[in-house]
């Protein structure tokens, strides 16, 4: 796992660095993540407020909105049983029989002597004419499993909480060749200056350890209302190794979130809207407070298709340099694909970046693209390249050395590989690699 980082100019290099790192990995921490979603307890808590949706369709006799919001889930979550329940029993009602044998057929896998399920699937067949395969599925001799059917009803039941709650917790080790994101040397050319040095610029290397944290909770507003009340909170902490990072604050790094808002879930559609606030510190001095709402909109016009808009808006404050305070924010959109049997995805899309600080020279414009896979492979395995390419355009130069306004050109290339344990353990491995070229040989590396 690599942090992405990168450096500030003009008030010294120690602090600079660490200012400029925390202002650009704010931005690095808001990209939306494409890679494992089923596995992020936000992604996750949005199933379960759709199972809850689905359900109350369902009950409603709302058969065929519930069946199109069930094949959505499936995509999102292809092996939860309760999605997979509601699918067969929807597909059923709303006539789609061979939809509804597919789902009962991956509940028997793991339910093989359920008499429910049994007598379900030998009536889909039934429906379709296949008497022969209905009378072999009524023949099985049914042991009733007391204690699977049990949690099965139970977890069915949850559905109609109307408070879900959902969490993560990971914690791993890294190495980072650049941990600074500093040039090749101390010594560079900056402008029409020859060999200017600057103490403590160059890249560093350093191995670390890292924790993080996620909570995710939802209340639905009525038993039957398609109106959530949610929030999460989040927390990330870096340690590194490298003594030689204490000169410029880099040996520790934390970052925490929380946000509550409002969702609305429906067949086809998903809207966020929130309220936010982050701190982003170093080694409990170069703290950097931000304020502000986020917005996320989803729009699923076919079953293999999602589109997705996002944006966000922050006030910051930055406790010791203070030109930085101001306005940053994004907006982008994304389109999400599922293709093959195993429901693999395909994220691509592009978003505005720009931040409006106090001081004229630190402003910016910029875009980015990215495009990212999540192969779901034999034995539990999931893997997820990505890469991205982006354009920063500076509306002052990068140092008071030089006279040419600063502009970046990033590309960032990645690949993560996960190991699913079992529905609550997973193994993660994730490299990526940064390179970044300016018009400023101070923020080349």
């Amino acid at each position: 796992m690599r942090t992405i980082v990168s450096h500030g100019t003009s008030h010294g290099p120690a602090s600079l660095a660490a200012f400029l790192f925390l202002f650009l990995f704010a931005f690095c921490l808001a990209v939306p993540s494409a890679t494992a979603a089923e596995r992020d307890p936000v992604i996750q808590g949005v199933v379960e407020q759709g199972k809850a949706e689905a359900a109350t369709l369902l009950n409603q006799g709302k058969a065929m909105e519930a069946y199109r919001l069930y094949s959505r889930l499936l995509r999102e979550s292809p092996e939860d049983l309760e999605v997979n329940l509601g699918l067969a029993r929807s597909s059923m009602l709303a006539g789609r029989h061979h939809q509804a044998i597919m789902a009962y057929e991956r509940l028997l896998e793991d339910y093989p002597g359920d008499p429910v399920l049994l007598k379900e699937i030998a009536h889909a067949y039934t429906v379709i004419g296949d008497t022969e395969k209905a009378r072999r599925y009524l023949r099985n001799d049914p042991t009733l499993d007391e204690e699977s059917t049990a949690d099965l009803m139970d977890a069915l039941g949850r559905r109609y909480d109307r408070f879900q709650i959902h969490g993560r917790l990971s914690a791993g080790v890294l190495f980072d060749d650049n941990a600074n994101q500093g040039p090749a040397s101390n010594i560079m050319d900056l402008g029409n200056w020859r060999g200017v040095e600057i103490p403590n610029a160059a890249a560093k290397e350093t191995f670390g350890g890292f924790a993080s944290g996620l909570l995710d909770m939802g209340y639905r507003l009525g038993q039957v209302s398609s109106w959530w009340l949610v929030g999460d909170m989040n927390f990330y902490v870096r340690g590194n190794t490298n003594n030689k990072l204490g000169t410029s604050n880099n040996r520790f790094l934390d970052w925490y979130k929380a946000s509550a808002g409002i969702r609305r879930m429906g067949p086809d559609t998903l809207l966020d809207i929130r309220v936010k606030g982050e701190l982003f510190d170093n080694e409990w001095y170069h703290a950097v407070y931000a304020v502000g709402p986020e917005l996320s909109f989803a729009y699923a016009p076919t079953p293999w298709l999602q589109l997705i808009s996002r944006a966000s808006m922050d006030q910051r404050d930055y406790v010791r340099d203070r030109q930085r305070n101001g306005n940053y924010g994004y907006a982008g959109q994304y389109a999400r694909f599922f293709f093959g049997e195993n429901l693999h995805e395909f994220v691509v899309g592009a978003r505005y970046i720009g931040g409006r600080p106090e001081r004229h020279t630190y402003a910016y414009d910029g875009w980015e693209l990215l495009a990212s896979f999540n192969f779901k492979l034999p034995y539990g395995f999931e893997l997820a390249p990505s890469i991205s390419y982006t354009k920063e355009y500076y509306r002052g130069a990068a140092t008071v050395f030089e006279s040419k306004k600063r502009e970046d050109e990033r590309i960032r290339a990645g690949v993560g590989l996960t190991y699913r344990i079992n529905k609550d353990w997973t193994l993660e491995s994730f490299y990526q690699y940064t390179n970044n070229n300016s018009t400023s040989n101070y923020s080349v590396y």
